[in-house]
């Protein structure tokens, strides 16, 4: 394990980027009342629909990170026009096998937040989802969670209280873990559709 102190990571993250309506079901997510056959495959409830993962639809894309690009994680998503990927493989964040590898700015977009990637190396998102939540001011306490299939990865997401800052939500599956939060609550609900986006275009 190794994790620099915090004081020094917090100042390095925010070196890499200046941190400055109604609502439809994500028609990913499976609903219990529909049938099986109309559930996409990209992300689908293992538990009863939560009011809490009513989300908007997902934000038009504008770009994508993984293998090749600035940010190569594991994985292949789609970034929210004018959402700023920067890779932060350099700021050396590493606790229990989760590493901080790329945030995504808001700020171009008119969003004060950010959309920070990780990755985890032992296969496990549960385990991984707790490391991370249990990082002061890179984590947080989870007010919902459900069971996910995320790109065809068995994962987990979770709903963030708001803390220090706005409110949040997080995915972990297929070795990566996402989470975004706003400056406040309405800066996270104008940059969840970036999120959603994220979520549903994710391939491993």
């Amino acid at each position: 394990m190794r994790i620099t102190p915090l004081a020094t990571l917090v100042a390095s993250v925010f070196l890499l980027g200046a941190c400055g309506a109604g609502s439809a079901a994500d028609p990913t997510v499976a609903d219990p009342a529909a049938s099986a056959s109309t559930a996409s495959p990209a992300t689908t409830d293992a538990v009863a629909a939560d009011a809490t993962f009513t989300d908007p639809a997902p934000a038009a894309a504008g770009g994508r990170i993984g293998p090749g690009t600035a940010c190569a994680i594991p994985a292949t998503l789609s970034t929210a026009a004018a959402w700023t990927p920067k890779d932060a493989s350099g700021v050396g964040f590493t606790e229990d096998g989760v590493t901080l590898r790329c945030e995504i700015d808001a700020k171009p977009a008119g969003v004060l937040g950010f959309i920070r990637v990780y990755t985890y190396e032992d296969g496990e998102a549960r385990r991984a989802l707790d490391t991370l939540l249990a990082i002061p001011g890179f984590g947080g306490t989870a007010t919902a969670e459900r069971q996910v299939t995320i790109g065809g990865e068995t994962g987990v997401e979770a709903a963030l209280a708001a803390e220090e800052t706005g409110p949040g939500r997080v995915f972990a599956a297929g070795g990566v873990v996402l989470v975004w939060r706003g400056l406040d609550e309405e800066e996270f609900a104008s940059g969840l559709p970036a999120y959603v986006l994220a979520r549903t275009s994710i391939t491993f």
